[in-house]
């Protein structure tokens, strides 16, 4: 796995206007989108792709963060 990328970097290269530098960096910039929920609120090709990525397994479902369960009192 590559870089972090940030937002602007993930939209330019799923969308076409960034070039990716290396194999795989297409899939996870779609990945980071789907992660930080980008790909659900731009336009509607982001959501439809995304979703179709995640049906043919080449992307997964945004993890739920860890939460760690505090027990108060007996």
């Amino acid at each position: 796995m590559g870089n972090k990328l940030d937002n602007y970097t993930a939209v330019g290269i799923a969308e076409g206007f960034i070039e990716a530098e290396y194999d795989g960096q297409q899939i996870e910039a779609w990945q980071h989108l789907i992660d930080t929920g980008l790909a659900w609120t731009l336009q509607g090709s982001f959501g439809r792709t995304a979703r179709n990525l995640i049906e043919d397994g080449l992307c997964h479902h945004r993890k739920a963060p860890d939460i760690q369960v505090i027990h108060v009192g007996d």
